[in-house]
């Protein structure tokens, strides 16, 4: 467009900046984000947009979700967005060629949307002022610009409107409120920037203007269509916005309190039904069916479509009442999907869909993700497309290297581990892997030799004997502390709001004395006599598990506080209730002092470093092992497969730790050079090898099972090979240099084994959110404009392949249209 600009990179998943900095506000969103519900203060009522098109007969509106990522694509669509599109003038198919102006065959208009929604996510990694201004406002203001200067006219302001998904929650919906909520004062004039006040920015957009007063919308449109803008994150709804939404269409409910009465329940889904609109558009945060996952009945998402009246069609393969005509739409997953809404085989359209277009900006969600139980009727981009892309950009080590701060960890891992198992004494004596003629010489003034004396031991009368009582009890109290929080709070739960007396004081003993119990052994331990010590490495151990014990019981102790506060809203306190807050908050204490008191008898540099190397160990080994069981698995596939997951997860710890360090202890740099070099090439070879099209001409269920058989094949092998590989060489005395390269190796192969992982997991059908965010494809971005008419919805969904810092260059085309229609 003839005007340099700095267009961002997508933001980094993998431990980069920008997660590091909103860290804060993510913890304090999952610690105590339904403590800071803001929903319950809200002033909210009908909006009905306005009607600026020349069009009587039709009425148009644009959908987005899951913007403020990388500048580019978001540019890419803020440009659609204000601009009007053209086909040509002929049978409408998917791959259509898309034009900005009304050139040459291209005379057929699909006019600017009368508003634009937006779904959610508007920008990462919290959808703060600076998120929102840099990553959201910044684009689409370079956007209006441009076409202002294309087409010499001025682009006029139309209403936007959305909804807030986690990421504006990290923020406590700060941002969401300004970048959405109609200002106090009027929105800044175009291209006047001096208007803008730095203390308390608005983020105005010059293409549109802000209209709703709440994080929720109604919206009534032409022809009897309405659209509602759930503010319903992890499928959770205030009771406020249920009754908002309930009494624009049948107030009685509200107005006797029906609506909330449990023993009421099904009468008043029943009225809710048959009052509900008939032409609906439904539009969450998080999608009812996604990755070919069928919903379950007893699903949160399913319960909020319930309690709403909302027929839910995603349960019965797509039907829904004939007199109803709905489409439910949503963000989230950061690529395009239609289930339902098909034409049948007499040509009739269908009455529902369910559509997920998360593809506003943010990086790719590989598409190819699929558990196979209900079919996609559409998706962008094509499976294989999808496999492509993120399979070679994650299999890229250079990728993964920009995609955050995931080399550090690595590197650090490797550093600590070959240092700890050859310079300090007590951890070198664990493995002995280097004779000690090779380490630090005593008598040397260099920093190693320095360092080592510091970590030697005193003559000490260590000794196992006794100790793995010690070992045993902490360990066994620690799985019990996991399982007793697993099992008792939800008995707690079960009785929270119970009106007897009796009731909650017996689950009160029951939840706190099998705790206390655990007392009476380690009472026995601490005042048994003995006059020896044991090994530090194993006090450091002690140390640790005493240290987990009492955060465990810390953990404990905050899930009976949100217990206490939920049951005090309608229970009086008692002093009695009080008790299980003081006993365990004793104990907690007294188990860390216990480690650290009764086991820390040696010195505090060696104590601090074995409790680092037990900790950094700990993190990766276990941390990896069971890292696809706490990632985002909307499949459960690692739950459903945990063998498979626990060994992968493994295989990818102990190369982690055993590489770098196998390295630093045997090769010599032009040998290291070299197989760091082959296990780059391979890795990239790999990356192309395996998306093919030479091979894989097809992408199926099958194909993809095969793809990630041969994957995991290949990484063992390469694994393997890496490791005989570094054991071919002589050991090598310990020194700096030697520091350094297991540094080296473990910043490098860090990001080998990860893209590993990662492409491993993803052709399993898990870690999808993990490999796209290490992906950061800004390829395939898409937006949706939809038209209504007096008896039919149609969705044109607009995508661009490769978006381009110059609009004119990218390819525009359709890539699905579908219609609804409202039976008579």
């Amino acid at each position: 467009m003839g005007i340099e600009r700095k267009f961002k990179r997508p933001v980094s998943w993998l431990a980069g900046r920008e997660l590091l900095a909103s860290l804060e506000s993510i913890l304090s969103y999952l610690l105590n984000g339904e403590k800071q519900d803001s929903r319950d203060w809200m002033f909210v009522e009908a909006i009905t947009p306005p009607h600026c098109n020349d069009t009587e007969q039709e009425y148009w509106f644009d959908y987005i979700a899951d913007t403020g990522d990388g500048s580019r694509a978001v540019y890419n669509v803020a440009y659609l967005c204000m601009s009007g599109l053209w086909l040509k003038d002929e049978k409408i198919t998917r791959g259509h060629p898309v034009s900005l102006s009304r050139t040459g065959e291209f005379n057929q208009r699909l006019p600017r949307g009368e508003f634009l929604f937006v779904g959610g996510d508007t920008a990462y990694h919290a959808a703060d002022i600076a998120a929102l201004k840099e990553r959201f406002q910044t684009p689409f203001n370079w956007a209006y610009e441009d076409i202002a200067v294309t087409t010499g006219e001025k682009i006029d302001q139309r209403p936007i409107y959305g909804i807030p998904a986690n990421h504006d929650y990290y923020d406590a919906l700060d941002g969401f409120n300004r970048q959405f909520c109609h200002p106090i004062v009027q929105d800044i004039h175009p291209l006047v920037r001096e208007q803008e006040d730095l203390t308390d920015p608005p983020l105005g957009l010059h293409g549109f203007r802000r209209e709703q007063k709440s994080s929720y919308v109604w919206l009534n449109l032409p022809f009897g269509w309405r659209l509602w803008g759930l503010d319903s994150q992890a499928s959770k709804m205030d009771k406020r916005q249920q009754a908002f939404f309930v009494t624009q269409f049948c107030d009685k409910l509200t107005r006797d309190g029906s609506l909330f009465d449990e023993n009421k329940k099904e009468e008043v889904q029943e009225t809710l039904r048959n009052a509900i609109p008939d032409k609906l558009i439904v539009a969450t945060p998080e999608p009812s069916t996604v990755f070919g996952k069928r919903a379950t009945s007893h699903a949160a998402m399913t319960e909020l479509f319930l309690r709403l009246g909302l027929e839910p069609g995603f349960l019965q393969d797509g039907r829904l009442d004939h007199s109803k005509c709905r489409l439910d739409i949503s963000g989230d997953v950061h690529h395009y999907e239609r289930y339902w809404g098909n034409a049948n085989e007499n040509g009739e359209y269908s009455n529902y869909a369910s559509v997920v277009a998360g593809g506003g900006g943010a990086f790719l969600h590989p598409s190819h993700t699929d558990a196979g139980e209900i079919k996609k009727q559409s998706v962008y981009p094509a499976e294989m497309d999808s496999h492509r892309e993120v399979t070679q950009r994650i299999l890229n080590p250079w990728q993964i290297f920009l995609g955050g701060y995931a080399w550090l960890i690595g590197a650090m891992v490797g550093f600590i581990t070959y240092f700890a198992v050859t310079v300090p004494q007590s951890t070198w004596s664990l493995f002995e892997l280097v004779p000690n003629n090779l380490r630090p010489v005593w008598g040397d003034q260099d920093v190693l030799a320095r360092i080592q004396i510091a970590l030697t031991l005193a003559n000490t009368d260590a000794t196992l004997s006794g100790y793995w009582i010690d070992l045993i009890y902490l360990l066994l109290f620690v799985a019990f502390l996991i399982a007793w929080r697993l099992m008792s709070i939800p008995e707690l739960l079960k009785v929270k709001y119970s009106a007897s007396r009796d009731i909650w004081n017996r689950r009160l003993i029951t939840f706190l004395i099998p705790v206390v119990l655990w007392l009476i052994p380690l009472l026995l331990l601490i005042l048994e006599p003995g006059e020896s010590t044991p090994p530090s490495f194993l006090a450091a151990i002690l140390i640790g598990l005493s240290c987990v014990a009492g955060l465990l019981i810390f953990s404990l102790i905050r899930c009976y506080s949100d217990i206490l506060f939920e049951r005090s809203r309608i229970r009086k306190e008692t002093w009695l209730d009080f008790i299980p807050l003081w006993v365990l908050s004793v104990m907690g204490i007294f188990y860390m002092a216990v480690g650290f008191l009764h086991y820390g008898t040696y010195q505090a540099s060696i104590m601090s470093f074995d409790l680092l190397v037990i900790v950094v160990w700990s993190l990766v080994i276990l941390g990896l092992t069971a890292f696809p069981f706490f990632a985002s698995d909307k499949l459960g596939v690692a739950k459903a497969n945990i063998g498979k997951f626990l060994a992968i997860g493994f295989w990818h710890a102990i190369l982690q730790i055993s590489i770098p360090v196998c390295l630093a202890l045997y090769v010599d740099w032009a040998s290291w050079l070299i197989i760091c070099g082959a296990a780059i090439a391979i890795t990239l070879i790999a990356g192309h090898l395996f998306t093919s099209q030479y091979f894989f001409r097809e992408f199926s269920a099958d194909v993809q099972k095969k793809i990630g058989q041969g994957l995991l094949i290949a990484w063992i092998v390469i694994g393997i090979a890496v490791f005989f590989a570094t054991m071919q060489g002589e050991l090598v005395a310990v020194d700096a240099s030697r520091l350094l390269m297991a540094f080296l190796s473990g910043a490098i192969f860090g990001c080998i084994w990860l893209g590993w992982y990662l492409a491993v997991s993803m052709a399993f059908n898990c870690h999808n959110n993990e490999a796209g965010g290490g992906a950061r494809s800004e390829k395939f971005r898409h937006m949706i404009r939809i038209k209504l008419t007096e008896d039919t919805l149609t969705g044109y969904v607009i995508g661009i392949d490769a978006p381009e810092k110059d609009i004119s260059k990218a390819t525009i085309r359709l890539v699905d249209v579908f219609t609804l229609q409202v039976k008579k």
